[in-house]
């Protein structure tokens, strides 16, 4: 039974989580963060006393149900009245932490959906918020104001990029995310918004020195596409240079997209100022090209989970230690 973690938020990270649902003989722990301050996860957080990791956490949970069902219900979202823009799942949760104990929530989340031996775990309990030190020096606060940075009139990539991103205060990582990558035999950088869904798993004190200190093979699914406001300008090289230096060692193989995309949908996506992330050292023995590019019925690309499936299972297979 091989262990493996997964890190990232929670749009990139369900998909993985779906394809490595399929493979047989394996335990995953999925690690979220905790510092969602936007949608229905804000609300919860800023009226209700919520925690900052609801929303990512239940996507991730709900990925692991095997009950269609039962799945389908509680991703449930009221769309009008007083709880618009909040899902059944996020309530439950919400309503299972104000009832029990952190841990006893999460346990009954797992039970209702059915996860067996897998977990969805936040990086931390505590609460920090998320802030970013621009190059041009400024310092902006809050999850929601990063991932939306681009939304400013004023934003300009070429002065307002990211040059660090950080927690305030400092926070510990949960012993529970910190034993799941200490015993794990694969890693999963999932693919997702770098600066405010995938680094913000690695800031938590402890979290790089588990990583470091691991036992574990590293697997980095990059994105496909930029991200307007974070990643501007970035290719593949400068994606892998910032998780390597928040992971603080190498990864060990990389899932690079080359199904080719249609020209209509490449278009759509530059006129948001998205573009494919380009791949300059094809000769890194590390990369593994695969065809991960989907195209939704409404031109959204994402990274298909049963190319995910099909590649993490070779991995695995020809990889024991």
């Amino acid at each position: 039974m091989k262990k493996v973690v997964t890190i990232g938020g929670g749009g990139g990270h369900s998909y993985v989580l779906q394809a490595l649902n399929k493979i047989k003989d394996i335990q995953i722990t999925g690690i979220c963060p905790s510092t969602d301050s936007g949608g229905s996860t804000g609300v919860l957080r800023r009226e209700y006393d919520g925690s900052g990791y609801t929303g990512d956490l239940t996507k991730c949970i709900i990925a692991l149900c095997n009950d269609e069902a039962l799945a389908g219900a509680l991703s449930y979202r009221y769309e009008s009245g007083p709880l618009h823009s909040h899902s059944v799942k996020n309530l439950l949760f919400h309503a299972f932490e104000k009832t029990s104990s952190h841990e006893d929530a999460l346990s009954s989340m797992w039970q209702i959906c059915g996860l067996g031996r897998h977990r969805v775990l936040p990086v931390t309990h505590e609460k920090a918020e998320l802030c970013a030190l621009l190059s041009i020096g400024n310092t902006i606060s809050g999850e929601t104001n990063i991932d939306t940075i681009a939304k400013n009139p004023l934003w300009n990539p070429g002065v307002h990029s990211i040059s660090e991103i950080y927690l305030k205060p400092e926070v510990h990582a949960s012993p529970l995310a910190l034993d799941a990558v200490t015993e794990a035999d694969y890693i999963v950088i999932c693919p997702g918004d770098l600066y405010s869904s995938i680094i913000p798993v690695l800031l938590p004190n402890g979290m790089k020195q588990a990583i470091q200190n691991a036992h574990a093979k590293i697997i980095l699914i990059l994105n496909i596409m930029t991200k307007k406001g974070e990643t501007d300008n970035y290719t593949a090289t400068d994606f892998i240079e910032k998780i390597e230096k928040h992971l603080g060692k190498k990864v060990d193989f990389i899932l690079h997209n080359n199904a080719p995309i249609p020209a209509h949908v490449l278009l759509k996506y530059s006129l948001e100022q998205k573009v494919e992330l380009s791949l300059e050292n094809a000769n890194d023995k590390r990369i593994i090209p695969a065809p991960l590019a989907t195209i939704s019925e409404e031109d959204q690309i994402y990274s298909d989970p049963s190319v995910i499936e099909k590649n993490v299972r070779v991995i695995l297979e020809n990889n024991n230690f």
